[in-house]
């Protein structure tokens, strides 16, 4: 599985045919094999093409790894939203004493 920068797909559905589909990524697979893979994986929110293969096995492999490592994991959240609020105000609160003129309190 290699993963690259993301490419504009060209195309459409009129030589590609989607094959599976969630609300992050679409599977397709092209419909005359004139092309130089038979499988793609884009992101649905912008259409990039985010790993191709020739095999059906490997496809669905990046598939699994893309639904597993980097969809957004609903019951975890990022650091700072985990901070307690009343240490939150004392954290923005000693900044700006830190901010200060000298000579001012």
């Amino acid at each position: 599985m290699s993963f690259r920068k993301p490419i504009s797909t060209l195309g459409g559905l009129k030589y590609w045919v989607n094959i599976e589909q969630n609300k992050f990524f679409i599977m397709q697979k092209h419909k005359t094999g004139l092309w130089p893979y038979k499988y793609r994986i884009l992101m649905r929110e912008n259409r990039m093409e985010i790993a191709n293969s020739n095999d059906i096995i490997e496809i669905k492999y990046d598939w699994k790894y893309l639904d597993d490592n980097t969809v957004p994991q609903l019951n975890q959240r990022i650091d700072w939203l985990n901070v307690d609020v009343s240490n939150l105000v004392d954290i923005v609160l000693n900044s700006i004493k830190l901010k200060l003129p000298v000579g001012r309190k």
